[in-house]
């Protein structure tokens, strides 16, 4: 089997399934109805054209956030079960002895599982384009939107494949890569809450606002935030001075592609014959190496 035939077949069996064609028409219509909701709210208020513009960014922002979460926690159930499936169907063995390389095997696994994220990315555009028609949000903010979609689905399926090729239960191997997620959105806002930020004054009297924590810049919330106008600047991602400085959600995007990275490697290390196995016995020979010493030592003694 190759990477191109593991691929069709892995896609051929998910687009087949009727339970895909349910999550998108349910998806869609969940995006539909909070959209229709906020609109119905807002616009018994709404007497003048910049009332409209505030109409369209509050629409925008809860179909930002609906959507982020709703991604966060419907990729990871795509491709946490990938390799451990193939385990318990005793069907890994067979993939490992085909033309499949361990990174070919990940790969095809992590495609095969985002592609049903991004049909559900995809499936939303036409309900964000209603914003249009309100005003007050311009089309390269929601490119930019669109690319932290993409970028944070990749990031939480190749999360999902490492803990995939973890934790040999699916059942385990899911709940585990949730936690994950929920660590990563309410650890950055604990320490928000127990170190929070407060204005300087200068000598001349100016306040200024502080800049973003560090660990504040992988949030996939203020990222999405930065990149509307009209909540103002957040100060905050990369900043190095005399060389670039990078906006928010670029900062957010750097470190997503590095941490994709980063799981993707790991699964390809783990999915390898033997590869836990090779880490018990360097463990055990470091334990065993002073015990042999200590007898060695009483013996002479």
């Amino acid at each position: 089997m190759t990477f191109i035939s593991l691929l069709i077949k892995e896609m051929r069996l998910r687009m087949r399934r009727e339970r895909t064609i349910w999550l998108i028409v349910i998806y869609i219509l969940l995006l539909g109805l909070l959209g229709w909701l906020d609109i119905s709210v807002n616009s018994s208020n709404a007497n003048n054209s910049n009332s409209w513009g505030n109409i369209g960014i509050s629409l925008y922002i809860l179909l930002m956030i609906v959507q982020l979460f709703l991604i966060l926690f419907i990729t990871p159930a795509f491709t946490s079960t990938a390799i451990n499936g193939e385990k318990e169907r005793q069907t890994f063995d067979l993939l490992l002895c085909s033309n499949l390389s361990a990174a070919s095997l990940v790969i095809g696994k992590l495609l095969a599982g985002l592609i049903n994220a991004l049909l559900l990315i995809a499936a939303s555009i036409p309900i964000f384009s209603l914003v249009f028609f309100f005003g007050g949000v311009s089309p390269l903010q929601a490119l930019q939107a669109l690319f932290i979609f993409v970028i944070t689905a990749i990031l939480a399926a190749s999360l999902g494949i490492f803990c995939s090729t973890l934790i040999a239960r699916p059942a385990i191997s899911t709940a585990l890569s949730y936690v994950m997620i929920l660590l990563w959105l309410g650890l950055p806002l604990l320490l928000l809450v127990l170190m929070p930020l407060r204005p300087t004054t200068s000598p001349t009297g100016v306040t200024t606002q502080p800049a973003i924590p560090a660990y504040l810049t992988w949030h996939p919330v203020l990222a999405l935030l930065s990149t509307i106008n009209a909540l103002g600047s957040l100060n905050g991602g990369i900043n190095i001075p005399g060389l670039f400085q990078l906006a928010l959600w670029q900062s957010y995007c750097i470190f997503s592609v590095i941490a994709t990275l980063i799981f993707i490697a790991l699964s390809v290390w783990l999915v390898k014959p033997h590869a836990w196995d090779r880490l018990k016995e360097r463990t055990q020979k470091k334990h065993t190496l002073p015990k042999k010493q200590e007898t060695k030592a009483t013996a002479t003694a």
